[in-house]
């Protein structure tokens, strides 16, 4: 009676959880790693160190976890922030890392996320697939197994995943939750269960603790009957879901006593949450070109200027997939597909001119399907004093359950910006709206200036404008590479391999990319300059800089300092991006290698990698800024297949340090007093930790 009871528990515990709206199902987290994926627009990017850094800020912020943003942008040199599940203090929401594994895959060709085979090899699973959720579980309760299939296993049946993987070596002890709807994907996708008693078995043994779904209600206790789960199992499920319900406070009466649900209600979309939404938006847009400084536009002067292109009336376009209800909720309570009050890039554009009878616009053409009108576009472009062209990319061609086959734009938008660019030239202003990169082609090279918008939400119009007129100097990098079309050719989706072929993401793609990670352009010049760290004698006017020196578990720490060159009068701020890469192919066959179970050409040697970034403070034309970094031995580890463990190889690195259009490099030499130079597996290994703190 006892099992019966926990059993209904664990059925109920995830419906009772989100009726409450104390389970979250996010961030969501897995790798950009190709610009077809239809969820791009969901995850932060192609580098799973800025994953990383994304997941520990959205979860202790989400769950109210001893969240600090000075800890979090200077989380090299603060202390180790112990939250996840082995804290056991209050919960305001429980955070959900999802989707693991290996999910970028929704519906491509013959190919969909519910019998997909994710086939990873083991050099790229824990160099890059892994390190996100690995950084995640630190924080959060809570874990999403994916509908895919890694290397012949449903994931969310997978013992040596789930028990192995994530509870043994990643130390993860919340609560794991499936996908909804991927218990019947064991039986009916992967036919790895003959029925829904064996499947609900497979992922209970494998720790699942509660399926989005009505599996584990039905079958559940079928399977334990017949001896497919035994007691002790169920037992320690229910006790992991009822300790993180206890830390929300589902148990405890007086938890809401001090608080006011309606005066919290009463204060969404408050105008500090609409100012957070602006400068999200701001810091999103990413200025890719500007030839002769066509941007910022004057909005005083009395010019005339075409807004052109399928996206001058987007409103609900700029919300992405997922997003609340801006414009109010529906009576009947079903999904509000009104976004009338979200403001269209053409009105924001308006709004901000002063004489804006001056603007004229026309669509030419619609995203994807319908009627167009390239020829009036076309005349008005030719007549105008400078044009914003905005194209892009919306739900019907990317999203959940929907993957591209192309990476240009659709429909009759290639058409459109030929004809544009034909007549206006380089006073064309290219705004791209869109989740997952765009392919330009040759039209890159003939337009003005280009902005990636993204999908700004509900300031997004508001930021583009405040871009394109100078009242915001732009800030944001690329997430991920911008590659060519013919790169939808040389890989497919299926592929999960980053290092066979072209290559994939900025660490192996071995093509010319469009414009590469990281890649972002500012209204002002900066500049870059190394400050004395090792010793007095150490400065940028030397003939030759000093070598830096890692040794062990020591850390070196250098300085830069970053000025703002102007001309931009209102100033700026900049990421700086700290990457490293090998020098003298320290990467050699013999060091770092691994041996596929599928016959590949050979596997890419990495390029360089992230390790680091810092945001400077806003500084106005001519004021400087020292910026800080510390290499330490875990930012140079790389999964090494044949010891099954992280290994920091010895000899020459080369330092490259980026912003903007400015870059230095400096040499660096790793050297150790220990051998071998190899620490044990996943979580940076509590061994480096150790001798860190």
């Amino acid at each position: 009676m006892v099992v019966w009871m926990r059993i209904c528990i664990l059925a109920w515990a995830l419906c009772l959880s989100l009726l409450t709206s104390f389970i979250y199902r996010s961030p969501t987290i897995n790798m950009q790693r190709d610009p077809r994926w239809g969820r791009n627009q969901e995850v932060p990017g192609e580098d799973p160190f800025l994953t990383s850094q994304y997941s520990k800020a959205f979860v202790q912020a989400l769950q109210g976890t001893d969240f600090n943003y000075d800890e979090i942008k200077n989380s090299k040199t603060a202390s180790p922030v112990v939250d996840g599940d082995n804290d056991y203090g209050d919960l305001k929401m429980a955070a959900c890392c999802k989707h693991f594994l290996g999910n970028s895959l929704e519906h491509w060709g013959n190919y969909d996320r519910y019998s997909f085979n994710a086939v990873i090899d083991e050099y790229d699973l824990n160099n890059y697939y892994l390190p996100p959720f690995e950084e995640c579980t630190k924080h959060a309760v809570g874990v999403m197994c994916s509908y895919n299939a890694v290397n012949g296993e449903p994931t969310c049946a997978s013992n040596w995943l789930l028990k192995d993987v994530l509870r043994e070596r990643m130390n993860f002890t919340g609560y794991l939750v499936t996908d909804c709807g991927a218990m019947n994907g064991i039986v009916h996708g992967h036919h790895f269960a003959i029925d829904n008693v064996q499947a609900s078995a497979l992922a209970k043994n494998a720790s699942v603790d509660v399926n989005c779904g009505s599996v584990f209600q039905d079958s559940l206790f079928t399977a334990y009957n017949e001896g497919q789960v035994e007691e002790l199992t169920i037992n320690e499920s229910f006790q992991r879901m009822v300790r993180i319900q206890f830390r929300l406070g589902l148990f405890d009466s007086t938890k809401k006593s001090t608080e006011n649900p309606d005066s919290d209600i009463a204060s969404i979309d408050s105008p500090e949450h609409r100012q957070l939404a602006l400068e999200a938006a701001l810091q999103s847009i990413v200025l890719l070109e500007n030839k002769n400084n066509i941007l910022p536009l004057d909005n005083n002067n009395n010019k005339s200027l075409a807004v052109i292109g399928p996206h001058i009336d987007a409103h609900g376009a700029l919300m992405g997939n997922y997003h609340g209800a801006k414009c109010g909720c529906r009576s009947d309570g079903g999904i509000n597909k009104d976004f009338s009050c979200i403001e269209s890039p053409l009105q924001a554009i308006k709004r901000n001119m002063k004489y804006p009878d001056q603007v004229k616009s026309i669509k030419g053409c619609n995203v994807a399907e319908g009627v167009a009108d390239i020829n009036d576009a076309k005349e008005l472009a030719r007549n105008s004093d400078a044009v914003i062209l905005l194209l892009g990319l919306d739900q019907g061609q990317e999203s959940e359950g929907h993957d591209r086959n192309e990476t240009t734009l659709p429909g009759l938008q290639p058409k459109l910006m030929e004809s544009i660019l034909d007549v206006a030239g380089e006073k064309t202003i290219i705004v791209l709206i869109h989740g997952g990169t765009i392919s330009l082609g040759d039209a890159r090279d003939k337009a003005g200036a280009i902005l990636s918008a993204g999908y700004g939400g509900q300031a997004g119009s508001s930021a583009i404008a405040s871009v394109l007129f100078g009242e915001y100097n732009p800030t944001g990098k690329l997430a991920a590479t911008v590659y060519p079309p013919s790169f939808v050719h040389e890989l497919p989706l299926t592929e999960m391999g980053l290092r066979v072929g072209v290559g994939r993401t900025y660490m192996y793609y071995t093509g010319k990319a469009e414009f590469s990670f990281g890649h972002g352009l500012s209204y002002s010049k900066w500049g870059l300059d190394w400050v004395n760290d090792i010793n007095d004698n150490s400065s940028s006017e030397s003939e030759t800089l000093p070598t830096l020196k890692l040794q062990d578990s020591v850390p070196t720490r250098f300085h830069l300092s970053v000025k703002n060159l102007g001309p931009h009068i209102s100033g700026g701020s900049q990421t700086i991006l700290l990457f490293w890469r090998p020098f003298n192919d320290i990467e050699n066959d013999e060091q770092l290698h691994d041996f596929p179970v599928i016959d590949k050409e050979k596997r890419r040697k990495v390029q360089r990698k992230l390790i680091d970034f810092q945001e400077t403070k806003v500084l106005l034309t001519g004021e400087s800024e020292t910026i800080e970094f510390e290499l330490t031995w875990k930012d140079f580890a790389m999964w090494d297949s044949r010891s099954k463990a992280s290994t920091v190889l010895l000899g020459d690195y080369e330092l490259v340090v980026q912003t903007a259009d400015t870059y230095l490099t400096r040499r660096l030499e790793i050297v150790s007093s220990n051998s071998p130079d190899t620490f044990s597996g996943l979580r940076h290994s509590q061994r480096i930790s150790e001798e860190q703190s």
